[in-house]
């Protein structure tokens, strides 16, 4: 039987522990899991932004559809106006009176 000696500890200490060992599982063991950690947080940042994103969209739909009907409106209006100051402006020529409409 060999004898445990501190110098038969090193020896075997340095066989198991080398720096190319420490390279070679630095390379095979710890690279990988940190691009698969860091592949991970990617794409959950990623799935974040695109839930953000179409959250924004959907408002941004609604905004333009409201924006649609208000301009809608306004061009319902001043439809309305129009026909409404040519009626007063006939009514005025019958009595006489002269009609300038306000400019806006």
């Amino acid at each position: 039987m060999s004898e445990l000696t501190r110098e038969h500890f090193d020896k075997q200490l340095e066989k198991l522990v080398t720096k190319d060992y420490l390279v070679e599982y630095t390379n095979q063991v710890i690279f990988p899991r940190v691009e698969e950690i860091v592949e991970e947080k990617t794409k959950a940042f990623r799935n974040e932004i695109l839930t953000s994103n179409d959250k924004l969209a959907v408002k941004l739909d609604k905004i333009l559809a409201e924006q649609q009907a208000i301009t809608a409106g306004f061009k319902r209006l001043q439809e309305r106006i129009n026909y409404l100051e040519a009626v007063v402006k006939v009514l005025a020529e019958k009595e006489g009176l002269p009609f300038t409409p306000p400019e806006l």
